[in-house]
């Protein structure tokens, strides 16, 4: 029995090894992109860069968070294909979800798949990659509607890259992932994919057909390296090396 519980103790730290080691590559939590001096109605806002150097790219047009177009209702995020950073969803509509957080997240009144490709929702910078496989992440809430509010729709959702300039022909990397249209709580997304050395931008496009409670949430988008680094192979090999020779010794003993 010990040297199963050694050999497990062996395996657990090599997984956790691999873990820890995982190389961040890319990462967008929508901070430090306020205060944005826009003026509040302006259309055509594409574009934003954070303290961090981190930068938005949208077909969408820009919105003011907690801005009012009328009668001092939370409406600034009424017209279809429009985005904001903001911390709770009904400040910026009032038929949409009250969630408060801490922190800042991207909110997008989806624009209807009229197009072809959809309208990219967000695009990042340009990320430089070795070439190989990377684990993508990224957390999705429905924002539409409150209890009470209309019944909302499941947004359809594509994740893609441009490689290396081609701004014209994104590659899809997942199988589109959609909201749930009761649920208004975060979902964790994640996957692989596997892509050339070079230069990438991810980017986000909604692909539903339906206009009305197409409303939703974007966080902590993550882009990380998924193979172990050499050092971490160097590890395995050895423990997976005493492993072996311990489990020869114990046949050993029993001959």
């Amino acid at each position: 029995m010990k040297y199963l519980v050694a050999a497990a103790a062996v395996a657990g730290s090599l997984l956790f090894a691999g873990a820890s080691n995982a190389t961040v590559i890319f990462s967008e939590n929508f901070s430090g992109y306020s205060p944005l001096t826009i003026a509040h109605g302006a259309t055509g806002q594409n574009a934003a860069t954070s303290l961090s150097g981190n930068t938005i790219s949208t077909d969408y047009s820009y919105r003011v968070p907690n801005g009012e177009n009328h009668n001092g209702q939370p409406d600034s995020m009424y017209d279809e294909g429009t985005w904001t950073i903001g911390t709770n969803p009904i400040n910026v509509h009032d038929l949409w979800i009250d969630k408060p957080s801490s922190d800042p997240f991207l909110m997008l009144n989806g624009a209807t798949a009229n197009s072809n490709p959809p309208k990219t929702a967000w695009e990042s910078k340009a990320i430089a990659v070795t070439g190989g496989t990377y684990n993508y992440s990224y957390d999705l809430l429905n924002l539409c509607c409150r209890p009470g509010g209309p019944t909302g729709t499941a947004s359809f959702l594509q994740l893609w890259y441009f490689a290396n300039g081609d701004e014209t022909n994104p590659i899809d990397i997942s199988t589109t992932v959609h909201t749930s249209a009761g649920a208004h709580d975060w979902d964790h997304v994640n996957g692989n994919f596997t892509v050339g050395a070079g230069f990438i931008r991810l980017g986000l496009s909604d692909n539903t057909t339906i206009a009305s409670g197409n409303d939703f949430g974007v966080d902590n988008i993550r882009l990380n390296d998924a193979v172990p680094e050499p050092a971490t192979w160097g590890l395995m090999i050895m423990g997976f090396g005493g492993l072996g020779a311990m489990l020869r010794r114990r046949r050993a003993a029993f001959a």
